[in-house]
C-alpha cells in the first residue's frame, strides 16, 4: 500500500470535500495522522505526483480524481447524494505529448531508413519483420542525443464513420514550435520498451497506440473492445517523417472507430476546440494543421481512395 494514498483517503473521506495536496497534509498532521516514516519540506509535492500518478494509471478505477486543478476527491463520493454536484464533475489534467518520461524507445537505425522509400513504408509487418533481421532496430534512452537512430511514434486517428476528430493544440501539451497552436488529429507518443510483450508481433507499437489513446480521452479500455483485452487498433499506414520544422519520426498510424455513445468535449478532454472534420476529402485549411497530421490526413484520404479504386 502507499502511505501517501492512504493518508490522502483518509483525510478526505473525513473532509468530504476537494482539498489540495498541502491541505490535506495540514489536516493530516493538524490529527496526527503522518507516519513517522514520512518527512521531508517537499511533501505535499510527493503527494501530488503520487495521486497525480494513480489518477493516470488507474484512470476510472482510481480512488480519486480532480475536480479542478491541483484539487483531488474521492472517487467513493461520486455517488453521495449529500455532496454538492459542484464537486462531482473530474477534471482532467492535459497530457504532454512531448513529455519524454519514457527513458527507453524503439527507435530504427537511420541509415536503414534512408534506403527505404522516403515516404511510404508499405506493410508494417513486413518493415517490423525485416528491420528487425537486420539489427536496425533497437530501444535508446530518450534522454541521450542520437544522431544515428529515428524513433518510433504510435500515432492514434479517432473515426467516426465518415468524420475525424481534430483538437488544437496548446503550448502546454506540446511546444514545438511547428506543433504549437497548430491543429492536429492525433494523438502520439514514443513507442517504450514497456508496451512490448512476448506475445505482440509489433514491438508494442499498438499496445503504445491503446494506451496512449485511452489516457488521452479517458476511457476506459472496455471502450474500445470486450473486456479488460480489447482488439488492437488496425495500423494502416507507416510514414517516415523528415520535416526541417521537427525531429525526424516514423510514424505507425492507426485508425480507431470510436464507441457510439462517444462525444467529445472541451470539459472532458482538456483539449481546445475539439470537433469533428470531414474524413473524406483533404481541408482547405490542411496547412493549418501541425506536419505530422498534415501528412498523416494526406496519406489516410489517398489510401483511401486507393483502396475504393481497386475495388
Amino acid at each position: 500500500m502507499d502511505s501517501y494514498l492512504d493518508l490522502a483517503e483518509v483525510v478526505l473521506r473525513a473532509a468530504r470535500r476537494p482539498l489540495t495536496p498541502r491541505a490535506i497534509l495540514k489536516e493530516a498532521f493538524r490529527g496526527g495522522l503522518v507516519p513517522t516514516h514520512l518527512f521531508g519540506q517537499t511533501q505535499h509535492k510527493t503527494l501530488q505526483a503520487r495521486l497525480s500518478e494513480d489518477i493516470l494509471h488507474n484512470r476510472v478505477e482510481s480512488r480519486f480524481y480532480r475536480t479542478d486543478p491541483g484539487r483531488f476527491f474521492l472517487s467513493e463520493f461520486r455517488s453521495d447524494p449529500s455532496i454538492p454536484e459542484q464537486f462531482k464533475d473530474p477534471f482532467h489534467a492535459r497530457r504532454r505529448t512531448r513529455d519524454l518520461g519514457k527513458v527507453s524507445a524503439l527507435a530504427m537505425d537511420k541509415a536503414y531508413a534512408s534506403t527505404l522509400d522516403a515516404s511510404k513504408f508499405g506493410s508494417w509487418q513486413r518493415l517490423l519483420k525485416e528491420a528487425d533481421a537486420c539489427g536496425a532496430l533497437k530501444h535508446a534512452d530518450t534522454r541521450c542525443d542520437h544522431q544515428d537512430l529515428i524513433f518510433i511514434w504510435a500515432f492514434s486517428v479517432v473515426r467516426r464513420d465518415d468524420q475525424i476528430l481534430c483538437y488544437k493544440i496548446g503550448k502546454y501539451r506540446d511546444d514545438r514550435n511547428a506543433f504549437a497552436n497548430r491543429k492536429s488529429i492525433g494523438f502520439a507518443e514514443l513507442v517504450a520498451y514497456e508496451n512490448a510483450s512476448l506475445f505482440a508481433d509489433d514491438m508494442g507499437i499498438s499496445e503504445c497506440g491503446l494506451n496512449t489513446l485511452l489516457t488521452d480521452l479517458d476511457l476506459s479500455k472496455s471502450a474500445f473492445g470486450k473486456g479488460s483485452a480489447p482488439e488492437r487498433p488496425f495500423i494502416s499506414l507507416v510514414r517516415l517523417m523528415k520535416d526541417d520544422a521537427a525531429d525526424p519520426a516514423i510514424l505507425f498510424i492507426m485508425e480507431w472507430q470510436c464507441p457510439d455513445w462517444f462525444e467529445p468535449t472541451v470539459r472532458r478532454l482538456s483539449l481546445n476546440e475539439v470537433r469533428w472534420i470531414d474524413g473524406k476529402h483533404i481541408p482547405n485549411d490542411i496547412h493549418a494543421f501541425e506536419p505530422w497530421s498534415a501528412a498523416a490526413l494526406t496519406a489516410l484520404l489517398e489510401h483511401t481512395e486507393e483502396k475504393s479504386d481497386n475495388g
